[in-house]
């Protein structure tokens, strides 16, 4: 069985060595993409070009963190983004509920999935994530669609790390079930 090499990972190893002129070549890569999901979210040019650049800075700082084994560096850096853009709308509406539809449309922008397939799967996440209670929607969120570590999330929350362990454990035990009931059905 031969492997195919991940065409980003001589970028990916150049970033991690903190090469400027590695972070021009992801720029330049990723921008349009970066840039259309923030702007798809908060359809103004200026804050989206500003979270944009912000959007670069985090991946700047954080490619430390990025494991090829775990996913594509573009939908890395495309989670990002929404981040980006999900704590921008947070920050200028005083904490407006972000329906999960909205991300997860976001989250299809680029994807290689079939409509049908795709339309199909976030119906099926939509239908799980309702059945959360609102602490473990809400701690699923800090983790998974802003990318918050369990002690950030404790730290943000101002809850005791064990707590926000045992709801995320629950969480995903809950969503676990009903995406395995949905897979049956």
């Amino acid at each position: 069985m031969s492997s195919v090499p991940n065409p980003d990972e001589s970028l990916i190893a150049r970033l991690k060595q903190r090469e400027p002129q590695a972070m021009a070549i992801l720029y330049d890569r990723f921008k349009r993409l970066v840039y259309s999901i923030i702007y798809h979210a908060v359809r103004e040019q200026g804050v989206a070009e500003d979270l944009t650049q912000e959007t670069f800075w985090r991946v700047w700082n954080r490619i430390h963190t990025f494991d090829a084994e775990r996913g594509k560096l573009e939908q890395w850096i495309a989670t990002i983004a929404r981040n980006r853009a999900v704590d921008h709308m947070r920050a200028t509406r005083n904490r407006p509920q972000i329906s999960f539809e909205m991300i997860e449309t976001n989250a299809s922008f680029f994807s290689t999935e079939s409509h049908a397939s795709r339309i199909e799967r976030e119906n099926s996440v939509l239908k799980a994530l309702k059945t959360l209670n609102p602490a473990q929607r809400e701690v699923i969120e800090l983790a998974h669609y802003q990318g918050l570590t369990q002690m950030e999330i404790a730290e943000t929350l101002q809850r005791p790390l064990g707590t926000v362990k045992s709801v995320l454990r629950s969480a995903l035990k809950v969503l676990r079930g009903s995406m395995e009931g949905a897979a049956h059905a």
